[in-house]
């Protein structure tokens, strides 16, 4: 019987391929090829003879060959088979893209679940990205996919990469140990090490990714309420520790300053309140200055009055009352304070 003899099929090729197919099955009988038809490959496919299951050739190269008239092996395999062919349909030519399939979009189904290695809670965390992959080996693929099947979708293969995947992310997050605010900065390297692990599990299919990318990461509102009560306690301990590294001298002086215009104002102030505030000062002064050298100031207040001598409060009083009363001028009045004050 003569399978080039019929009339009906002169181009052997995919004809106007849908986005949505990575494989497609030539869907003509081969017993109406004519024996001058030209099979035609586009750039970015390939065409696969089958006979009883197996393959017998793969022609990968594009471009564009007559049945009666070209020698390479996809029509050499072809022409000797059907010539001796009593059942038709045993034999078969499939087309597929070898292109990349760009810009699959993935994110986890449920959070990622693993422990946060630093501050040992349970992180649950979301991805979502996208990726890129094409057949890398049609062998494989043909064994794993295809069969006797008719076409294979892209979304299937887009499945299959994505069940493995979200695995190998659970395993990925668990394994680099980072805790949750270290996630956003490593982003990179994470995607990087996945796709690595990814193409090792998917290798044995016939395809491999070349694109994979980690856009985006987010927590769950359990673990986000768990974050920010680390936050505020890590705020908290900062504080605490900031205010234990203040200069002690620095603080004391701070101190002495408060205390002297506690008694400018004091001297201010005439009658029994001033009074008051004066020696409310008084004992401030001396419980400070004992704290810091064990001087006693009151026991050396009480001296000078002893003596006949002065207090430094009552001196500032005196010149506080004879500005109050114009009998010297405000810059008299600062160039003793300053006086004063030295002596003190």
């Amino acid at each position: 019987m003569d399978f080039f003899g019929g009339q009906f099929i002169d181009i052997i090729n995919w004809e106007n391929p849908e986005e949505f197919l990575l494989v497609k099955k030539f869907d003509r009988p081969l017993d109406e090829i004519k024996n001058n038809s030209t099979l035609i490959v586009d750039p970015g496919y390939a065409a696969i003879f089958v006979h009883n299951g197996k393959i017998e050739a793969i022609q990968d190269t594009p471009g564009q060959w007559t049945l009666d008239t070209e020698n390479i092996p996809f029509i050499t395999s072809f022409k000797n088979i059907l010539r001796g062919l009593e059942s038709p349909d045993k034999a078969a030519v499939y087309f597929l893209k070898t292109t990349e399939i760009s810009n699959q979009k993935w994110g986890t189904k449920n959070p990622v679940k693993y422990v946060d290695p630093v501050y040992n809670f349970p992180i649950k965390l979301r991805a979502f990205g996208n990726f890129t992959f094409k057949i890398s080996n049609i062998e494989y693929f043909w064994t794993q996919y295809i069969g006797t099947r008719n076409e294979v979708t892209v979304d299937e293969i887009k499945a299959t990469i994505v069940d493995r995947m979200l695995q190998l992310i659970t395993d990925s997050f668990a394994e680099v140990g980072l805790s949750y605010n270290n996630i956003d900065s490593n982003r990179m390297e994470i995607a990087e090490e996945l796709f690595k692990k990814v193409n090792d599990n998917i290798g044995n299919l016939g395809i491999h990714l070349t694109d994979f990318r980690i856009e985006d990461t987010n927590f769950s509102d359990d673990t986000e309420r768990l974050i920010a009560k680390i936050a505020e306690q890590t705020a908290n301990v900062n504080t605490i520790n900031q205010l234990q590294n203040v200069n002690q001298q620095a603080m004391q002086n701070y101190k002495t300053t408060r205390q002297l215009d506690a008694m400018e104002k004091a001297a201010e102030n005439e009658g029994a309140a001033g009074g008051m505030m004066g020696t409310f000062v008084g004992m401030n002064m001396g419980n400070q200055a004992n704290a810091m050298g064990n001087i006693n100031e009151q026991d050396n207040y009480g001296q000078n009055n002893n003596s006949g001598q002065e207090s430094l409060e009552d001196k500032l009083m005196k010149l506080k009352n004879l500005l109050n009363k114009e009998l010297i001028s405000e810059e008299e009045y600062n160039e003793k304070k300053k006086d004063i004050l030295k002596g003190f």
